[in-house]
């Protein structure tokens, strides 16, 4: 068979393999047109629980509208993930459709990495910094920084802190918590933060009655080293219960003291 004769079989072949698979197509998308959505499936990407299934369904239904009886072409997808998202406590959306008529909706929820508390007023923050409102029946199990927090935000606040100085006091607390969370000493030492008026974290520690004063949160590092040269130097030369307080809040210095002072 001459080579001419060989391609022309070839290329016919492939001309009506091509066509075949419009023809399929055609097919496919015409049944896909006539599918309609059935129900809604929910699933989460973690384990938290600020989104509920049910928060999923009630929130399509007041901002998207009727999507049970649409057709599957017609469902808007991307709307779909970008409602969800606005939510403070929603980090993704992804949304799909199903051959058989079933919308699919998985949602990332935020991760808090701290709670902050001032007395019923209280917010987490996530890794990044960004602050989201508490939720009315669900609690993270995160360490919780508690006392005169110096952030003042409007109820149900989302997004990074306005102000700069309380951004950066929250990024100085998120960087102490990263430090503490490297060391297992620490991470299981350190039982309270509290924060005193202008903004001083004072620390709790396991098994110790004084209070360790660290200030403001920078240079952290340093001031925990000093605190455990306190421990490892200067308590044991003292009666137990000897000092009530341990400040490392100055530079270079540890300030003890006394209880009856």
């Amino acid at each position: 068979m001459k080579a001419a004769v060989k391609y022309s079989i070839a290329g016919a072949l492939v001309a009506l393999f091509c066509a075949g698979m419009f023809f399929l197509y055609r097919q496919v998308r015409q049944e896909q047109r006539e599918i309609v959505c059935g129900r809604l499936d929910v699933s989460f990407a973690d384990s938290l629980r600020f989104v509920s299934e049910q928060d999923v369904r009630e929130y399509l239904d007041a901002h998207y509208g009727t999507y049970i009886g649409q057709r599957l072409d017609s469902v808007q997808l991307a709307r779909i993930e970008q409602m969800l998202e606005t939510r403070s406590s929603v980090t993704r959306c992804q949304a799909w459709t199903s051959d058989d008529g079933v919308l699919h909706v998985e949602v990332a929820q935020r991760a808090p990495v701290l709670r902050f508390q001032d007395g019923n007023r209280g917010f987490y923050v996530d890794a990044e910094g960004y602050i989201f409102p508490l939720h009315p029946t669900y609690t993270a199990p995160v360490p919780v920084v508690d006392g005169a927090i110096p952030v003042h935000l409007p109820a149900d606040y989302k997004g990074q802190a306005d102000d700069p100085y309380a951004r950066t006091w929250i990024d100085g607390v998120l960087t102490m918590h990263r430090f503490i969370s490297t060391s297992r000493n620490w991470q299981r030492g350190i039982t309270h933060i509290k924060v005193r008026p202008g903004g001083d974290l004072v620390l709790s520690l396991k098994g110790r009655d004084e209070l360790f004063v660290v200030g403001q949160p920078e240079n952290i590092p340093d001031k925990l080293g000093r605190i455990d040269r306190y421990i490892g130097q200067i308590a044991p030369s003292k009666p137990e219960g000897y000092y009530k307080t341990v400040n490392v809040k100055y530079n270079q210095q540890i300030i003890c003291r006394q209880k009856d002072t």
